[in-house]
C-alpha cells in the first residue's frame, strides 16, 4: 500500500516537474534509491549491459530471459506491455561463446527463417548473435544477443515470421509508434539511444523528446534529403533502428555516393527519390518521386531486377544501385547481359548494328547463312523462328531482349545441336530461363542419379504419402512415386524431376497421395514473359478471377506475357508456397491455378 502511494505520488511530481522545466527531469529522480520494476519493449539494437557512455548507470537493467527493468520512473509507459511468457524448461539460455547441440539447431532455425546465412557450427559467434538481435526485433525487448528461454520458445513457434517477409515487417514496425515534441518514455529514450549509438550528437538521455532531441532528429532526417523534418514518424523510426541507418560520421559519403545502403520497402529520404526519379527515367515507374520506397517503388525495382537476370527481390543493392545509375541500366523492355552489354527487343523493318550483330550470332548458330546486312527482313525473321522452335521458345519470329539473352548465351542450341538429336521443341530450355531470371539453377533429377537432391526429393515424397526409399539413389521406386505424383498433379508422369517440378514438390500446392488434380494428363505448355497468345489470355484471366491481376494492368496488353502478368503470377507462387518464386507459369503450377484447388489462395 505504503509502496502504491509513493509510486503515484512519484509519478506526480514528474509530471509536475516536466510542466515547470521545459521537458526536463529533475535530476534528484534519476539518484532515487526505490526500484519501481516493469518489464517494457525497446525496439533497437544495442549491447548487453549498457556502455558507460550512457552515463546512466543501473537505470536500465536486462535480465537472463531479456526482460527489462527500469529503475527511472520517467521510462514508465503504460503504451508497452512486457513480454512476461512463461520460460519453457526444455530451454536453456545461450549466449556468445556457446557450443552444443541446442546452438546448431537454433542456427538451423534462424537459418530457415531466413535470419542466419552461416554455417551450422554449433557455436554461438557473432554472425549467430547478430540473427538472434534480429529476431528480437519481432517482438519488442531490447535486441539483448541472447538466445533466452522466451527467445526460444518465440523462435520455435510455428508462427514465427520470416527475416523480410510481411509478417516480418508488421511485427516490427508495431513496436513503433510516432514520436513528437513533448512526448515522454520508454519510446523516447530508445529513440535517443539509438541516434547516440549512430554518432549523433545527443547530450542525454532523458526519455523526453526535448529541443535537443528535436534537433538531432533533423540531423538524421537531413541525411535522407528530408529538411526540418521534426517529429519522428514510424518509416522514420525503422529506418533508424533498421542494421543500415546513416550514422553522422559517414552522412555525407552515404548520401553523395547514391549506393552504399541497401534500400528496402518502407525507407524515406533522397537516396529514394534518386533512385525513383532514375526508374522514372528508365520507364519502370510513372508519375513523380515521394522519396518514399512504397509498394510501387519495390514493383518497379523487381522489374529493373528481372531486366538485369537477376532474381526480384524488390532490394536495391548497393551494387543494383551502381548499375541503375550507370550508363548501362537497362531501359524497360531490355535485357542487361553484362559487360555493358544491353539487349533491346528487335522486330522485322528495325534496322541497325543491333540487327547485324543478332544476325550474324544466327549465322555462327547454323539458322542463317551469310552475313549481316543490318535489316531485319523475311531471312531474319525466319532464322529467329527456328532458333525460337528448337529452344522452346514462342516463335514470334520477333527478337525480344529475353530472346536475345539465350541467343548469346552458351546455352543456346545451334542447328547442329539439333542434328545431333538435341531437341527442346515446345519445352523451355532449363538453363535459358534460368539465366533469364536470376534463379539458381536446379539439375533435372532422374533415375541412375544419386546425392543430397535426390535424397531431400525422396523425403518430400513420402512426406507427401508417395512411398518410395530414402538412400539418396533415384531407383525405381523413386520413379514410380514420381510418376504417381506427377500423374495426380496432371502433367505428363515422365519419372523425371525436371527444375519445375522440383520447385512445386517442395510447395504447399503438392498433393498429398489420395488427392487429384486430375483425372487425366493435360496439355499445358510453359509461359514466360514474351509468349503470346490464347493460352496467355487463359492464364491472365485465371489471374484476374484469383485476384492477382487487375484488369486495367492488362487491358491494352491481353495475351502477352508481359511484367504485370509475371508480377502476378510471382504473386500466386507466393501464396502457393513456392521458395523460388521465378514469375514463369510452368505446368504444374497452371495444373494448380486452373484446379478446383486454386480456391485456396483466392485473393
Amino acid at each position: 500500500m505504503r509502496k502504491s502511494v509513493l509510486l503515484c505520488s512519484l509519478l506526480l511530481a514528474l509530471c509536475l516537474t516536466a510542466l515547470c522545466s521545459c521537458g526536463r527531469i529533475d535530476a534528484s529522480l534519476m539518484q532515487s534509491d526505490a526500484n519501481y520494476s516493469v518489464d517494457i519493449s525497446i525496439p533497437y539494437s544495442t549491447a548487453t549491459p549498457l556502455p558507460d557512455y550512457l552515463n546512466v548507470p543501473d537505470q536500465v537493467v536486462i535480465d537472463a530471459n531479456g526482460g527489462i527493468t527500469v529503475n527511472d520512473t520517467s521510462l514508465l509507459n503504460s503504451s508497452y506491455s512486457g513480454i512476461n511468457a512463461a520460460a519453457n524448461s526444455d530451454y536453456e539460455t545461450l549466449s556468445l561463446g556457446d557450443a552444443s547441440s541446442a546452438v546448431k539447431d537454433l542456427q538451423m532455425r534462424l537459418r530457415d527463417l531466413g535470419y542466419y546465412s552461416g554455417g551450422i557450427s554449433g557455436v554461438f559467434d557473432t554472425e549467430t548473435q547478430k540473427a538472434v538481435k534480429r529476431f528480437e526485433k519481432t517482438y519488442g525487448v531490447m535486441q539483448t544477443g541472447m538466445a533466452s528461454a522466451v527467445f526460444q520458445t518465440k523462435l520455435y513457434d510455428e508462427n514465427a515470421p520470416v527475416y523480410g517477409s510481411e509478417a516480418y515487417d508488421s511485427a516490427v514496425v508495431s513496436q513503433y509508434k510516432t514520436l513528437q515534441r513533448g512526448d515522454v518514455g520508454s519510446s523516447v529514450y530508445a529513440l535517443q539511444h539509438r541516434l547516440k549509438e549512430l554518432g549523433y550528437p545527443i547530450r542525454d538521455l532523458t526519455g523526453v523528446y526535448d529541443e535537443d532531441t528535436v534537433n538531432v532528429v533533423k540531423l538524421f532526417s537531413a541525411a535522407y534529403g528530408l529538411a526540418n523534418q521534426t517529429i519522428a514518424f514510424v518509416a522514420l523510426q525503422k529506418e533508424l533502428y533498421s542494421e543500415n541507418a546513416i550514422g553522422y560520421s559517414d552522412n555525407a559519403t552515404a548520401t553523395s555516393s547514391g549506393g552504399t545502403t541497401v534500400l528496402v520497402k518502407g525507407n524515406v529520404g533522397a537516396q529514394v527519390m534518386k533512385a525513383q526519379n532514375r526508374l522514372i527515367e528508365l520507364g519502370y515507374m510513372s508519375g513523380s518521386a515521394t522519396g518514399i520506397f512504397d509498394e510501387e517503388t519495390e514493383n518497379a525495382v523487381r522489374s529493373f531486377e528481372r531486366a538485369c537476370q537477376r532474381n526480384a527481390t524488390g532490394r536495391l543493392t548497393s551494387d543494383l544501385q551502381n548499375l541503375l545509375f550507370s550508363d548501362f541500366a537497362p531501359a524497360y523492355g531490355m535485357i542487361y547481359a553484362g559487360n555493358g552489354i544491353t539487349y533491346i527487343d528487335l522486330e522485322f523493318g528495325d534496322e541497325g548494328d543491333n540487327v547485324t550483330r543478332l544476325q550474324n550470332r544466327l549465322v555462327e548458330l547454323g539458322y542463317a547463312s551469310g552475313t549481316g546486312n543490318g535489316l531485319y527482313g523475311n531471312e531474319t525473321t525466319a532464322a529467329m523462328r527456328a532458333f525460337q522452335h528448337y529452344n522452346g521458345l514462342a516463335e514470334t519470329g520477333n527478337a525480344s531482349s529475353s530472346d536475345q539473352s539465350l541467343l548469346y548465351s552458351a546455352a543456346a542450341i545451334s542447328y547442329q545441336d539439333v542434328l545431333n538429336g538435341v531437341n527442346v521443341q515446345h519445352e523451355l530450355n532449363e538453363q535459358a530461363i534460368s539465366t533469364y531470371t536470376g534463379s539458381a539453377l536446379l539439375a533435372p533429377l532422374q533415375y541412375g542419379i544419386s546425392g543430397d537432391a535426390v535424397l531431400k526429393l525422396q523425403n518430400r515424397l513420402n512426406e507427401l504419402g508417395y512411398n518410395c526409399s530414402t538412400t539418396g539413389i533415384f531407383d525405381e521406386t523413386t520413379t514410380t512415386a514420381l510418376q504417381d505424383l506427377q500423374a495426380a498433379i496432371g502433367i505428363p508422369a515422365t519419372g523425371i524431376a525436371n527444375v519445375y517440378l522440383q520447385n512445386y514438390v517442395f510447395s504447399n500446392a503438392a498433393p498429398h497421395k489420395g488427392i487429384k488434380l486430375y483425372g487425366e494428363t493435360q496439355n499445358f505448355s510453359t509461359l514466360m514473359p514474351g509468349s503470346t497468345g490464347n493460352e496467355v489470355t487463359k492464364l491472365q484471366y485465371q489471374l484476374f478471377q484469383l485476384g492477382f491481376l487487375k484488369y486495367n494492368n492488362v487491358k491494352d496488353s491481353i495475351g502477352t506475357y508481359h511484367d504485370k502478368t509475371q508480377d502476378a503470377v510471382t504473386a500466386a507462387q507466393k501464396a502457393m508456397g513456392y521458395k523460388d518464386r521465378d514469375g514463369v507459369a510452368s505446368p504444374e503450377f497452371q495444373c494448380f491455378l486452373f484446379s478446383k484447388y486454386s480456391s485456396y489462395i483466392k485473393r
